[in-house]
């Protein structure tokens, strides 16, 4: 009889990604079609689970990944950042606009007649007017995103009551 050794390699972790754990993800988020990249993160911490830290495809996709997975990932504007939409789009008088802020990719905010806040980017200043745009820069776009699995651990209290992840710790 033939005796054949065995070793074991020992994971770094041997989690999956699951309700309440805490992956971190390195993405890329590119326009489908293209190989230019959009948006990118190397170290980015989500409380996986439902907490609305991703779109739903996306937390679908990585439900049961573990450390070291990768997906690839498709989405609609509808799935993600929503259609551009024309009413978010304004022009206002130069005056509107505090002076420091008078340069295209300023970002302000704008406050609603509710007294909430809304983000805007300056796209244009043209002569007495600026014009300002609130959509999402990706609203509108097919988007593929790329994403890995770099750790995962099990979420504190603390980030279960606040909805989201806190970093490395927790």
């Amino acid at each position: 009889m033939e005796t054949k050794t065995v070793q074991f390699i020992k994971q770094r972790n041997y989690q999956s990604i699951a309700k309440d754990k805490v992956a971190r993800l390195r993405y890329v988020v590119f326009e489908q079609g293209t190989d230019q990249a959009l948006a990118f993160r190397d170290d980015l911490f989500y409380l996986h689970g439902g907490y609305g830290g991703a779109f739903p495809k996306v937390e679908a996709a990585l439900e049961g990944l573990k450390i070291d997975a990768k997906v690839e990932v498709l989405l609609a504007p509808e799935e993600c950042y929503g259609q551009r939409d024309a009413g978010l789009e304004l022009t206002v008088d130069i005056e509107a606009i505090p002076a420091e802020a008078r340069v295209v990719g300023t970002h302000l905010e704008g406050e609603a007649r509710d007294g909430s806040s809304y983000p805007f980017l300056v796209v244009a200043v043209e002569g007495k007017q600026v014009k300002l745009d609130g959509n999402h820069p990706l609203a509108g776009k097919h988007l593929r995103f790329m994403l890995e699995v770099l750790d995962i651990r099990d979420a504190s209290q603390a980030e279960l009551e606040a909805g989201y992840a806190f970093g490395l710790s927790g």
